[in-house]
């Protein structure tokens, strides 16, 4: 499986660096390489790439604008940032980023990053096919659970483990909350990097203090949506709030 990579940088010499990195990993093909954000916009959009290793602090347009982008247009794309700090960590992490890397960059870390994009890319290939059935498959400790998509009011992460809300019923798992948001069709949100939410069944959105609350018919537990999704929330769903 070939990997199709675009890489963006203002700085030619990290952009060679990450090039130069990634010759030793034979399935990352880097297919184009940008300067600026405005830039990678049109290049995602041409090329539907895998895989986006970017600088977060581009010129005309940041990484984080860049993958909002991505997701207004539905391009579920993974996204590793470079950056000079930690400074903008969270908030990558918040709209779902595969990782985050401080300058300067180690090879080692670059490929801890590539095979966490790797396994995501194949999860999302093998799982292709499943997004058309209406059943999600879940596994628990004694077998699997198969869920009906259109029963899931929304899924919370809590440290290593995700629960599936549904009208009725509460269903704890080991998947990763990102393997499990693969696996879902377009109704379906990751609001917040701890919560994917089914945008058909939000009955009401309110503010609350730092983040906004996703309200459920017939469960009392809401879902966050994060400052950095609730733009997104709104398009989708036709909606306004009182910010």
């Amino acid at each position: 499986m070939s990997i199709r990579t675009i890489i963006a940088d203002e700085d030619n010499r990290m952009k060679a660096c990450i090039r130069y990195y990634l010759k030793a990993y034979k399935q990352i093909e880097v297919i184009d390489e940008c300067d600026n954000g405005m830039e990678l916009v049109d290049k995602l959009l041409q090329w539907q790439p895998d895989l986006v290793i970017t600088e977060i602090d581009l010129p005309l347009l940041n990484g984080l604008e860049v993958m909002k982008r991505c997701s207004v247009q539905n391009l579920n794309i993974p996204f590793i940032f470079l950056a000079d700090s930690e400074e903008f960590a969270f908030s990558a992490f918040e709209l779902g980023a595969t990782d985050y890397l401080v300058k300067p960059i180690k090879k080692s870390r670059l490929y801890k990053a590539t095979e966490k994009a790797k396994r995501k890319i194949a999860w999302k290939n093998k799982n292709k096919e499943l997004v058309s059935f209406n059943n999600l498959p879940v596994k628990f400790s004694k077998g699997m659970h198969y869920i009906k998509k259109e029963d899931i009011l929304f899924i919370e992460k809590i440290e290593r483990k995700s629960y599936i809300y549904t009208t009725d019923k509460v269903f704890q798992t080991q998947e990763n909350i990102g393997d499990l948001l693969y696996q879902l069709n377009d109704t379906f949100l990751l609001s917040h990097r701890s919560y994917i939410i089914n945008l058909e069944k939000v009955a009401e959105v309110r503010s609350s203090k730092e983040s906004f609350i996703a309200s459920f018919n017939g469960v009392k537990r809401g879902a966050k949506i994060s400052k950095l999704k609730i733009n997104e929330v709104k398009r989708r769903m036709g909606i306004q709030l009182k910010m």
